[in-house]
């Protein structure tokens, strides 16, 4: 049996009246997840282009092994031949390298207010660290031809890099307050009376 002298619970400050389940209070718009998004997807393609480099692969062979495995002629192309441009692999990598990164940096928007106190620290390692294993449990399956020739060292970096960036950019935007405390009619728009303010309430002396 759990004993106690506390005479009485504290309570948040502020927020007696909420229900838990309504927490946290204010979150980021859909625009900090966006900037967040483009933000981390420029940090990777960085952090991806140095290990082109770096690998002597080339430039462009992390962008064209991003979609090496989901086109069937490349499936049994060399290290070598990833490696050099290919526009149809470039008009496929640049949209779905964005398309995922600005879903990530929704993602980011939504999560990182449930840890205000680590933001960095959960967007910036925890979450790359758990993607990157999710994706290393499934790579075989979703994209062999990328399984087989990427470098798992240079990917969590990588990640990790999208995360610190949009991490910080998304926390430096501006939170808004949530409107599920709101009665359902209000937060739809209409004019609901004894919910919203009469518009001659708002300017008595007009």
């Amino acid at each position: 049996m759990v004993e106690t002298v506390r005479e009485t619970v504290e309570r948040m400050p502020g927020v007696q009246e909420i229900p838990r389940a309504w927490l946290p209070l204010e979150t980021y718009p859909i625009s900090a997840g966006v900037k967040g998004g483009l933000a981390g997807a420029v940090a990777m393609a960085v952090m991806a282009g140095i290990y082109g480099l770096v690998s002597g692969n080339g430039i462009w062979y992390p962008m064209n092994l991003l979609v090496a495995g989901l086109i069937p002629p490349e499936a049994s192309a060399t290290a070598a031949q990833i490696g050099a441009f290919h526009l149809n692999l470039f008009l496929i990598a640049v949209p779905l390298h964005l398309m995922i990164s600005l879903l990530v940096g929704l993602l980011y928007g939504v999560m990182l207010p449930i840890a205000p106190k680590r933001p960095i620290l959960l967007g910036g390692f925890v979450t790359p660290l758990l993607w990157s294993m999710l994706i290393h449990a499934g790579l075989a399956v979703i994209n062999p031809v990328m399984n087989e020739h990427i470098n798992w060292f240079w990917f969590v970096l990588s990640q990790i890099a999208f995360g610190v960036t949009a991490g910080l950019v998304v926390v430096r935007q501006d939170k808004i307050r949530i409107r599920q405390p709101q009665p359902l009619l209000l937060r739809m728009g209409l004019e609901t009376p004894g919910l919203m303010k009469d518009r001659g309430d708002e300017h008595p002396g007009t």
